[in-house]
């Protein structure tokens, strides 16, 4: 992951900058102190005058700058981007273990000319892990984001547009992309992933045609670098367009692929959730049967992923294991749920008994108010689906707005740890 060197005056100048206002010296009052003019030290912190290395040395002696060799710095450097590219190829507990190493630098790096990347890596590791809010280092990063190289501007391009589509906000996430699909260069490793978070987003969106094109375009890239990972993700993408262009069988077929493909090489998590996706692609054909084989695929730990509790669930009511389902349910309880799949699970439950039928609305309508907030067009399609079935079997006309919103859902796809 080489990089372009970025002019070291301007990080200089960026670095004086923002020791200076965190200190709170006043800009005349520093220059005073150098002794310089003040308009050609503002000039100096602009970058639009060259600072000499005495006089470096004497303004990072008055900010309390560190001294540090140029091997010093290019460790670091290289540890950076060595973390960029274990989340590159999704060696997360690598990348951890490298990241914790980093922050134990966080002062130094702070006040050395690396400080831009510094929190561009840190950004970029949080948006990877969707840790928290990461507004202020966006506001922070933008304040210098002249200094940035023309490798470093792509990736906070990037992030910035995976941060919107981790938010659901989809439409912005593309406004990012579609600044550096313009862009009539590539960079390596990072326009792979511009393409597989493009392609997401179109799916979400319900362009599948170009989001089928810009999958296949990451899945060549991942298979130039031997990116199993990714690999096997852009596959599963590839089966999801096709299970919402409503070809479940072409759908099983990529997922029949690529788990006799990769398998070996994936990870349990990520194995559990193709089964979960290949799961959903049966249970929306209807094809319990062959939901249920793919259930008992699960490996160790597919508990940790919750939309596959309704999965199985659903698949037990609709082929009237009524016993299983009551274990199952039993058994359910037990691991963290959020309140959609806790409730969808209510549902199931209840969908068998009779009398409950206001009981069902009343939780189907919690179910959609939850997931207009923060849910998966996914669970809103199950959602809907339940609506319309309740409104039709009692006749009542509110189930013609449900199917139109049924109908621009089932445009879209749902998947699971799209990092």
């Amino acid at each position: 992951m080489d990089t372009m060197n970025t002019d070291e005056s301007k990080l200089k100048a960026a670095l004086i900058r923002k020791r200076r206002i965190e200190l709170n010296w006043k800009q005349e009052a520093f220059a005073k102190s150098l002794p310089m003019a003040n308009s050609s030290f503002s000039e100096m912190e602009r970058g639009l005058r060259p600072i000499t290395e005495e006089l470096y040395r004497t303004i990072s002696n008055k900010l309390e700058l560190p001294s540090l060799t140029t091997d010093w710095l290019a460790e670091q450097s290289t540890l950076m981007n060595l973390i960029k590219e274990k989340l590159y190829f999704f060696q997360y507990e690598e990348a951890s273990v490298l990241y914790t190493k980093l922050e134990k630098q966080n002062d130094i790096l702070n006040n050395s000319l690396l400080f831009l990347d510094y929190n561009l890596t840190l950004f970029i590791y949080n948006i990877t892990f969707n840790n928290g809010k990461e507004l202020k280092r966006i506001k922070f990063i933008k304040t210098y984001q002249d200094c940035l190289n023309s490798v470093q501007n792509y990736q906070f391009i990037l992030y910035q547009g995976i941060a919107e589509k981790n938010k659901l906000k989809l439409d912005q996430a593309m406004d990012f992309f579609q600044t550096l699909l313009n862009l009539p260069y590539t960079v390596k490793y990072y326009t792979d992933l511009l393409y597989y978070h493009a392609a997401i987003c179109l799916i979400q969106i319900g362009h599948l045609t170009l989001a089928h094109n810009y999958n296949k375009k990451a899945d060549t890239l991942f298979k130039e670098e031997g990116n199993f990972q990714r690999i096997a993700y852009t596959m599963m993408h590839e089966a999801i367009i096709y299970s919402h262009e409503n070809h479940p069988e072409e759908a099983g077929k990529i997922y029949d692929k690529l788990l006799k493909t990769y398998s070996k090489q994936l990870s349990d998590q990520t194995i559990n959730m193709i089964l979960c996706n290949a799961g959903n692609n049966y249970v929306n054909a209807t094809q319990y049967n062959k939901a249920e084989n793919i259930y008992k695929q699960l490996r160790p730990g597919w508990q940790n992923i919750p939309e596959i509790f309704y999965g199985i669930a659903w698949t037990l009511l609709q082929t009237d294991q009524y016993d299983k389902l009551d274990e199952f349910l039993e058994y359910s309880k037990q691991y963290p749920k959020n309140k959609f799949i806790k409730d969808m699970l209510e549902i199931i439950n209840l969908q068998r008994k009779s009398n409950h039928e206001k009981e069902i609305e009343i939780k189907l309508k919690a179910c959609e108010k939850y997931l207009n907030r923060e849910g998966s067009s996914e669970g809103m399609i199950f959602i809907y689906e339940q609506l319309i079935q309740y409104y039709e079997t009692r006749s009542i006309v509110k189930q013609v707005k449900y199917l139109k919103k049924l109908n621009e859902l089932n445009k879209r796809g749902m998947q699971y740890d799209q990092r």
